[in-house]
């Protein structure tokens, strides 16, 4: 019984791996099809390569309403047209505790939300003028690693949903220093 019970930890194991590395490149997949093309994206995608080449996986790991805050390069696609891609910006806050989510769309389209965290994803509400009308929708980001994150998102005008791979800026990346820099000064 003992023996049978260390090989399913074993293949269990040997499984999550196996569907961590398979989302990891499914990830950078969809952000390579989202970012081809773009001169200005090729550092961003430098850097996707090198998380899906050194990323590893942690049981451990779960999002909250506070690690979860942060500003992510997003790169997605459109689902009103299979070659319709975009790049932007999501800033994710907390306030009064509730997640307020901004995203500021190929430097000009601005969309806002809210929403909450549940078994690692982060689902919001969201919603955008366009034409003097409003739209609203919704998206699921469910997080492989503390940086990594793949969203799936429709709106109420969607025929099938559509996609948002996302990385989370590092302070260096905003010109902030790290928490442990502060408290390494005092």
């Amino acid at each position: 019984m003992a023996r049978n019970y260390r090989y399913y930890l074993k293949s269990k194991s040997l499984n999550d791996m196996s569907n961590f590395h398979q989302s990891l490149k499914h990830w950078y997949d969809k952000s390579k099809l989202a970012l081809k093309g773009r001169k200005s994206k090729k550092k961003e995608l430098l850097k996707r390569l090198y998380l899906l080449e050194y990323s590893e996986a942690n049981p451990d790991f779960s999002i909250n309403l506070v690690n979860v805050c942060g500003i992510y390069n997003i790169a997605g696609g459109n689902p009103d047209s299979k070659d319709s891609y975009y790049t932007g910006l999501l800033h994710i806050d907390l306030i009064n505790n509730q997640i307020e989510a901004s995203w500021l769309i190929e430097g000009e389209h601005h969309q806002t939300g809210y929403g909450f965290v549940f078994n690692n994803t982060l689902v919001i509400h969201f919603n955008y003028l366009a034409d003097d009308e409003l739209f609203n929708g919704i998206v699921a980001y469910h997080f492989i690693t503390p940086e990594i994150v793949i969203g799936k998102w429709t709106e109420e005008v969607a025929i099938e949903n559509a996609f948002e791979m996302g990385r989370k800026l590092s302070p260096d990346e905003l010109g902030e220093p790290y928490p442990e820099d502060i408290f390494s000064a005092n």
